[in-house]
C-alpha cells in the first residue's frame, strides 16, 4: 500500500562554504553556516553540521555499510530533520579531500580552516531518493522527534579515506533500532510503505 508523504527537496545554494571542523571526542563534525536548505512540505530546516559514523547507523535489507554521514538540518521552531548517506567503500572520493585533508586529531578544539572550501553538494549522491521515517538522534539524550531521510544510494569513499576516519574513531555508531511500528517511506520508482 503506498503512503501519502509531503514532497521534500534538498535544495543545495551551491556555493563553497568554510570548513570549522571540531573533534569532539565522538566524531568529526563540520559546522556551517551557509544557508543550504533542506524543505519538507511547507518547513525549510537550515544546514547545521555534518559528520560521520562508523560503521553506519542505518542498515538496508539487514546490510550495514563501512561508514554513514549525517547532515543535521534545524527548522525555526528547533525541530530537527537529518539527511543520512551511506558510504561504501570505492574509488577515491575527491569532494572529501578539503575535509579529510585535514581531520583534526585534537579533542575540543574547533579548527576555522578559511583557505578550505568545501562544496556540500558534491558530497551527495547525484541521486536523490530517500527512506523516510520519524526517528530519534543517534547520540545522547537520542531525542524524539527528528525527521530521518535516507539517501537510497550510497557514495563511496576509498579504503584509505575510511581508514583515516576510523583510525581516528574506531566504531562511533548506535547499532539499528527496531522500528517499533513505524513507517518507513520512500520517493523512489515504485516506493511504498
Amino acid at each position: 500500500m503506498a503512503l501519502n508523504f509531503p514532497p521534500a527537496s534538498l535544495r543545495i545554494i551551491h556555493q563553497d562554504h568554510v570548513a570549522d571542523t571540531i573533534n569532539n571526542g565522538h566524531t568529526i563534525q563540520v559546522n556551517y553556516s551557509e544557508g543550504d536548505t533542506l524543505t519538507v512540505g511547507a518547513s525549510a530546516y537550515q544546514l547545521a553540521q555534518y559528520h560521520f559514523h562508523s560503521p553506519s547507523e542505518h542498515t538496508v535489507d539487514g546490510k550495514s555499510f563501512p561508514m554513514e554521514m549525517h547532515l543535521v538540518h534545524t527548522g525555526a521552531d528547533g525541530r530537527l530533520a537529518v539527511i543520512a548517506v551511506l558510504i561504501v567503500e570505492g574509488a577515491h572520493n575527491a569532494a572529501f579531500d578539503p575535509i579529510w585533508g585535514n581531520l583534526p586529531t585534537q579533542k575540543g578544539v574547533e579548527h576555522h580552516l578559511a583557505a578550505v572550501k568545501v562544496d556540500v553538494d558534491a558530497l551527495l549522491p547525484a541521486a536523490r531518493t530517500t527512506y523516510r521515517y520519524d526517528g530519534s538522534l543517534t547520540t545522547p539524550p537520542c531525542s524524539e522527534g527528528v525527521q530521518w531521510f535516507v539517501m537510497t544510494t550510497p557514495i563511496a569513499l576509498s579504503a584509505a579515506q575510511i581508514g583515516a576516519f576510523t583510525a581516528l574513531f574506531h566504531d562511533n555508531h548506535r547499532p539499528a533500532q527496531p522500528l517499533n511500528g513505524r513507517a518507513v517511506l520512500t520517493d523512489a520508482v515504485g516506493g511504498s510503505d
